[in-house]
C-alpha cells in the first residue's frame, strides 16, 4: 500500500497509506502554516502519539502483568513499543490476550520490535508469527522496528548491519506487507569512542556508513528502493530532552534525530525510545515537554514517542505510577 510512484526521498510518509486518514496522519503531511514561528504546543498543529516501551519479564524480575497494563493506561497512551522477541529471537513473548489488553489502553498503534539484530530470513518468521494479529485488526496500526541500535550489536561492522534491514524489506516486504503494517528500520544509538560502551569509532562515522548507499543495489537507508516506511530513534540524557543538554555534542538527545534529518527531512520519524538517566520528581512532566516539544522542533517529522520503560526495565529508566500518572498531563 505505500505510494511507490512518489520518489523514495519526497515520500511524506505516513499520510500517503489511505489506511491512517485522519488516525495517526503523519504530522509530516499536515497542514504546517506558521507553527515552526510559534510557541503552541505541539498538539496545536501536529498529532502526536504518546507511549512507552513494554518489556516482557523474567522470573527475576517480572512483574504482574496487569500492573504494566495499568502503568501504560495512566500515560493516555496512543502507542507502544512492544519488546516482543527481547531474550528469545524465535518465539513471541507476548500473548494474543495480553496485546489484547494493551490494545484496550486505548492504543491506536503497536510498533512490534523484532529482535535485536536480525538478518532476512529470521525477520521474515518473526513478522509471520504476528500476521495472523495483524490481520485480525485491520483498525489497527502496526509498525515493524527491525533491529536495535546496530551500534550496539555490529559496532565495528555498520555495512553488515544496513544490509542485513534493507535485504530484510527487499526480501520479505512483497509478501509479507499489509495494509495496516508500516516497515520502519531503528537507527544507531549513537555510541562514541571513550562513551564506557568500548565503541571505538565516532557516531557520525557509523551513523553514515549505516545510511550510505554502498552500490550494492540496496540504494541508500534514507533514500532507495528499500527505504523503510519509517526510521525510529532514540532519545537520551541525564538532565532534559533538549537539544544541547548534558553540554550538548555526542551527549545531545537530540542528536541522531539531527543525523536523520541531515539526510533526509521528510522521511516519517518516531520516537521509540527516550528516557532521563536517574530519578527525579518530576521527570514526568520532563517527559511531557519533550513530547509536546519534538514535533514543532522537527516540522512535523515525528508523530509518536514511546518512553523507556514500563517495568521490568533498567532502575534508572523505570516507569513507576506516579511517573506514568505525571505523562498522562500531556495534551
Amino acid at each position: 500500500m505505500t505510494d511507490r510512484s512518489i520518489p523514495a526521498g519526497d515520500r511524506p510518509g505516513l499520510s500517503r497509506r489511505g489506511f491512517l486518514g485522519g488516525v495517526g496522519a503523519s504530522a509530516a503531511a499536515l497542514t504546517v502554516g506558521g507553527v515552526l514561528g510559534d510557541a503552541q504546543p505541539a498538539s496545536a498543529a501536529y498529532y502526536m502519539k504518546w507511549g512507552a516501551v513494554v518489556s516482557p519479564g523474567d522470573a527475576s524480575n517480572n512483574i504482574d502483568f496487569s500492573r504494566k497494563v495499568d502503568i501504560l493506561r495512566r500515560m493516555r497512551p496512543q502507542t507502544a513499543r512492544i519488546s516482543m522477541f527481547w531474550g528469545d529471537p524465535y518465539n513471541r513473548r507476548f500473548s494474543d490476550s495480553q496485546l489484547d489488553a494493551l490494545r484496550g489502553t486505548g492504543l491506536t498503534e503497536m510498533i512490534i520490535q523484532s529482535s535485536e539484530d536480525p538478518d532476512p530470513n529470521l525477520a521474515r518468521h518473526q513478522l509471520s508469527l504476528l500476521l495472523p494479529y495483524i490481520d485480525a485488526h485491520p483498525n489497527t496500526l502496526f509498525v515493524w522496528e527491525l533491529g536495535n541500535e546496530p551500534d550496539w550489536h555490529q559496532p565495528t561492522n555498520p555495512w553488515l548491519a544496513r544490509w542485513n534491514r534493507l535485504a530484510t524489506i527487499r526480501d520479505n516486504k512483497p509478501s509479507q506487507d499489509r495494509g495496516n503494517l508500516l516497515w520502519a528500520i531503528n537507527m544507531p544509538a549513537g555510541r562514541w569512542a571513550g562513551d564506557g560502551t568500548g565503541f571505538t569509532g565516532s557516531s557520525g562515522g557509523y551513523f553514515d556508513s549505516f545510511v550510505r548507499d554502498t552500490g550494492d543495489g540496496l540504494g541508500g537507508m534514507l533514500s532507495g528502493p528499500y527505504q523503510p516506511d519509517v526510521v525510529t530513534v532514540h532519545c537520551y540524557s541525564s538532565t532534559y530532552l533538549t537539544r544541547g543538554a548534558d553540554g550538548g555534542g555526542e551527549r545531545n538527545p537530540y542528536k541522531m534525530i539531527d543525523y536523520v534529518r541531515g539526510w533526509n527531512n521528510r522521511i516519517s520519524m518516531k520516537v521509540t525510545e527516550a528516557g532521563i538517566d536517574g530519578a527525579k520528581s518530576d521527570r514526568g512532566y520532563r517527559y511531557v515537554s519533550f513530547g509536546s516539544s519534538v514535533a514543532n522542533e522537527t516540522a512535523g517529522q515525528i508523530d509518536s514517542v514511546c518512553f523507556y520503560g514500563v517495568p521490568p526495565a533498567e532502575r534508572q529508566y523505570g516507569i513507576g505510577e506516579g511517573e506514568a500518572d505525571q505523562i498522562g498531563t500531556h495534551p
